[in-house]
């Protein structure tokens, strides 16, 4: 295409841009003239809003119900129900420390036999564990049958002798020796020469820390034993929490690898100290386990349930926490919502806030999509806002009777079709 005839194509549609600019701006200063905004009425007092004021920050907004059914505003109402504050933590099952038996030999000498030859085998009160060799032991009893045969020479009375024997007894009980196996040795007078050591409790044995041949001392622990028919579940519930768990309150208890079954328990000590770091403190929860199917070591969660009355409540989702304010949306009419400023309790009640001031029993209330509504009340409030768009506006008389903004209109200016930069249908090509 020559120069002289592109100039002549391209003149007419710059001069016919340029006056089209020109008619956009004029009409802009004519449309901001002819609408000067109006004063801003006074809110009428209201009894939802603390101190019959407006949160700052917040405006009245009416939103159009076909708008409303598309972003899925939904409406709650504030209610009197049954304040039960619950408290869920995890818990740890654990034997019971009253029912827990570390086992050790009171003499010395070496491992000839075990009758528990695992951990988790299951011993009854009185049943052998191991046998040893000591020459302690042995001694022992040879001094028994010399203070015995000392003591048949003197039956006139308590001598000398007669406590000698009355010693002897006492040191083979104090080693857990059977009273029948004393007398047994002093009807036969052939002392022994394996001492056994037997569980005091029934139960599983959770530790087995010796082997056959193994020299032992009294202060080596060779078993313990657990009695599981009890188990307890150890928790932490934070600070704010407990003035709510009090010794002997019922308590429930349920278990990832049985969800459906639930455990029910008491709480029997809460810890006199707090953690320092995680603000917590441990709670212990007594449960029975005939069955055995609590084991410890096991993960569960803990339900701590407390009546605290009742109250007025609204859904958590209707209640948007600032960090300053707590704001809620009254349905004052069909498509109208109020910002009201309300005061909720510090605890939550599963899935509802207790409202301390704010609302009264039967507003209702937005509980979704109430953060687009939030975010155009403020919009409204500092002059911006969706006011433009159908269905979203402040109520106030400049916007009504407005016709909706078309996507091809700008401020109700119609832009004429022009070729853009890769339509090629208007461009007229000169043949070389």
């Amino acid at each position: 295409m020559s120069t002289k005839r592109y100039r002549k194509s391209i003149g007419p549609a710059l001069a016919q841009l340029m006056v089209l600019c020109a008619g956009y701006f004029i009409s802009q200063d004519a449309s901001s003239a002819q609408q000067a905004p109006e004063p801003q009425q006074n809110m009428p007092a209201d009894h939802s809003v603390p101190g019959n004021s407006m949160p700052p920050g917040y405006t009245e907004l009416s939103v159009d119900p076909a708008i409303r059914q598309r972003i899925g505003v939904t409406l709650g109402r504030a209610t009197r129900t049954p304040l039960t504050m619950t408290i869920r933590t995890v818990g740890i099952v654990r034997p019971d420390e009253t029912k827990l038996a570390h086992i050790h030999l009171k003499t010395e000498g070496w491992v000839e036999r075990l009758f528990v030859s695992f951990t988790g085998q299951q011993v009854k009160a009185g049943e052998a564990m191991l046998a040893i060799y000591s020459p302690a032991f042995f001694a022992a009893q040879r001094e028994l049958l010399s203070a015995a045969r000392s003591a048949q020479s003197n039956l006139g009375g308590m001598t000398d002798q007669q406590l000698v024997l009355e010693a002897a007894r006492r040191r083979l009980e104090l080693w857990d020796v059977p009273a029948d196996a004393i007398k047994a040795l002093e009807a036969t007078g052939r002392p022994g020469t394996s001492l056994v050591l037997r569980s005091p409790i029934s139960g599983t044995v959770l530790e087995k820390k010796v082997f056959q041949g193994q020299y032992t001392m009294p202060q080596n622990e060779l078993f313990v034993v657990a009695d599981l028919s009890t188990v307890w579940v150890q928790g932490k519930v934070f600070e704010y929490e407990l003035p709510h768990v009090q010794i002997g309150m019922a308590v429930t208890v349920a278990l990832p690898s049985s969800p459906t079954q639930q455990y029910t328990g008491k709480v029997v000590f809460i810890d006199p100290v707090v953690d320092e770091m995680t603000r917590s403190v441990q709670v212990r929860v007594e449960l029975p386990n005939p069955d055995g199917r609590l084991k410890p070591g096991m993960f569960s969660q803990i339900l701590i349930s407390h009546a605290m009355g009742s109250g007025l409540t609204v859904p958590v989702s209707a209640v948007i926490r600032t960090g300053e304010r707590n704001i809620t949306f009254r349905a004052v009419a069909d498509d109208r919502f109020l910002p009201v400023q309300v005061k909720i309790s510090p605890l939550r009640f599963e899935d509802r806030f207790q409202i301390l001031e704010g609302l009264e029993d039967g507003d209702m209330v937005a509980t979704s999509a109430n953060f687009l509504i939030d975010s155009e009340s403020q919009l409204l409030a500092g002059g911006g806002g969706m006011a433009g768009m159908p269905g979203m506006d402040d109520g106030s008389k400049a916007n009504e009777n407005k016709p909706a903004a078309r996507p091809q209109d700008v401020k109700g200016m119609s832009m004429p079709n022009r070729p853009t930069a890769d339509d090629h249908s208007t461009m007229k090509h000169d043949r070389p």
